[in-house]
C-alpha cells in the first residue's frame, strides 16, 4: 500500500507526500529492527538466566568437592608432620596416636574432586560464550579452565611422587586386623574403615620409612597449595555468579 501511494505521489510530483511516505517506510523499518533486536536480547537474557543457573549448580557441587579434598589434604599434611616429628623424637605421645595412625592409613591416598563445570565447557564448545553479559565472570571462568589444565599436570606430578614412596612407606606396617600385637603396637579403630597393625619402634628404626614420610609430606603440602588456589578461584566465581543472570 505504501509502495502504491509512493508511486502515485511521484507521478503527481507531490514531493512533500513522497518525503512523508519515505519517512514512514524508514521509521517502520527502524521500529521493526528495534523490536527484533529487543526480542533477540530478551531471548538471550532468558537463555543466560538458565545457563547461569546451570553453571551455579555445577559450581555448588564443585565447591563442595573442592572443600572436602582440601580438608583431607590439610589433615594429611598435619598428620604426616606429626608422624615425622614423632619418628625423629623416637617416641609417640598419646595425643599424637590418632594423627599418626591416620597418616599411616591414608598417607598415600589422594582425595578425588570433580573440578570441571560441564555446563561452561558445553557453552565454550557451542561458541556462544558471549551470551554471558558479565564479562568479568566470563574471564574468570575461562581463567579457571586454563588453571585446571595446569592443575592436571601438578596432580600427575604429585601422584607420581606418592607412588614412588608407597613401597617403602607401606612395607613398615600391616593392614591386617587379626594379628597379635604388643603394648607398643597400636591398632586403628573401625571408625576409619580399615584396621592397621604397626610397631612404632620398628618404624623409628627404618630410615627408608622416614624418607618416605618426608616425601609424602612434601607431596601433600604441595598438593594442598594447588588445591587452595583452586578453591580461591571457585569462591570468586561463586561470588560473581550470585550477582549474574538475574532478570531485570
Amino acid at each position: 500500500m505504501i509502495l502504491r501511494s509512493l508511486t502515485k505521489h511521484v507521478k503527481d510530483q507531490n514531493w512533500f507526500a513522497v518525503g512523508l511516505d519515505f519517512a514512514i517506510v524508514v521509521i517502520g523499518v527502524f521500529i521493526g529492527i528495534q523490536v527484533a533486536n529487543w526480542n533477540e536480547e530478551r531471548r538471550n537474557r532468558l537463555e543466560e538466566i538458565v545457563l547461569v543457573e546451570r553453571i551455579r549448580v555445577d559450581f555448588d557441587r564443585i565447591e563442595e568437592d573442592s572443600n572436602r579434598a582440601l580438608a583431607f589434604h590439610n589433615e594429611m599434611t598435619s598428620n604426616l608432620r606429626t608422624l615425622l616429628r614423632s619418628l625423629r623424637a623416637g617416641t609417640l605421645a598419646n595425643d599424637d596416636v590418632a594423627g599418626v595412625e591416620r597418616a599411616l592409613l591414608l598417607g598415600i591416598a589422594f582425595q578425588t574432586s570433580a573440578d570441571t563445570a560441564g555446563s561452561f565447557r558445553e557453552l565454550i564448545s557451542s561458541g556462544k560464550a558471549n551470551i554471558l553479559s558479565d564479562r568479568t565472570l566470563l574471564t574468570e571462568l575461562v581463567d579457571y579452565e586454563d588453571y585446571l589444565e595446569r592443575f592436571e599436570f601438578a596432580k600427575e606430578y604429585y601422584h607420581a611422587l606418592a607412588l614412588g614412596a608407597t613401597e617403602a612407606y607401606t612395607s613398615a606396617f600391616d593392614y591386617e586386623a587379626d594379628l597379635q600385637f604388643t603394648a607398643q603396637t597400636f591398632k586403628v579403630g573401625s571408625d576409619v574403615g580399615a584396621s592397621l597393625i604397626y610397631d612404632f619402634e620398628t618404624l623409628t628404626a627404618d630410615p627408608e620409612f622416614e624418607n618416605a614420610v618426608e616425601q609424602l609430606l612434601f607431596t601433600h603440602s604441595g598438593y594442598t597449595l594447588w588445591r587452595e588456589r583452586v578453591s580461591e578461584r571457585i569462591a570468586k566465581i561463586q561470588q560473581l555468579l550470585s550477582n549474574t543472570g538475574k532478570l531485570k
